[in-house]
């Protein structure tokens, strides 16, 4: 039977992008073009045009952006392309239904992450879950179990407690955790991405955390 070998290659990838990424790219192109279509964020991103398409609409439905004229080809037959230009620049980026209302309060990860970033002194599960509990979010126990492997595996965390019970607190013997010094990145929570395998990216810095995604190269 003929015998498969493989090499591992780190090879570069276009950053996968949530709206916060489709945001920074709008700002980025604004700013140095005037104006920009779904095309040139999606040139920049890795994802579906779709969804791009979908974020874009909801920020012209809430008065962010407006559609300015349109971009023609010199390929005959191409159909024009709309531009698009920024009308409010906030840094961070709008949280929008479909139809441009405003998406109120944080998300699951980000209060988890507002919590570890303020709990310098350590934490275990169950202070996490409360420290990052609000009127509109409650985290549970296997979400907040599987964020913090995350980070840890990642190099966020450092482990200060074990248990002989490996797994109830959190997974590997882990009981206890503290947010390490320098990855305290900044305000947005790290994500974890499928791309070749499982990689956290981290928004603030535009990278990835603990190793960057791995494709692998089939030998004959």
């Amino acid at each position: 039977m003929h015998k498969e070998h493989f090499q591992a290659a780190h090879l570069p990838v276009r950053v996968p992008r949530g709206y916060e990424g489709f945001w920074a790219i709008m700002l980025k192109l604004d700013k140095q073009q005037g104006c920009f279509t779904v095309a040139d964020v999606d040139g920049e991103s890795n994802v579906s045009v779709k969804c791009i398409s979908k974020y874009l609409t909801a920020l012209v439905n809430a008065g962010y952006v407006e559609a300015i004229g349109t971009r023609h080809h010199a390929i005959k037959g191409k159909y024009p392309t709309p531009l698009y230009k920024l009308l409010k620049h906030p840094p961070k980026a709008p949280r929008l239904r479909p139809d441009g209302s405003l998406v109120p309060g944080s998300t699951v990860h980000e209060q988890l992450w507002i919590a570890m970033r303020n709990l310098a002194a350590g934490f275990n599960l169950a202070e996490l879950m409360f420290a990052a509990t609000t009127d509109d979010v409650k985290p549970d126990k296997q979400t907040a179990g599987r964020f913090v492997r995350q980070l840890h595996s990642a190099g966020y965390l450092a482990v200060t407690r074990t248990t002989r019970r490996g797994g109830v607190n959190g997974g590997g013997g882990a009981a206890a955790w503290r947010l390490k010094p320098g990855m305290n990145t900044g305000p947005l929570p790290p994500i974890l991405k499928h791309i070749n395998g499982k990689s956290v990216w981290d928004p603030n810095l535009k990278k990835f955390m603990g190793g960057a995604p791995i494709a692998r190269e089939v030998k004959s």
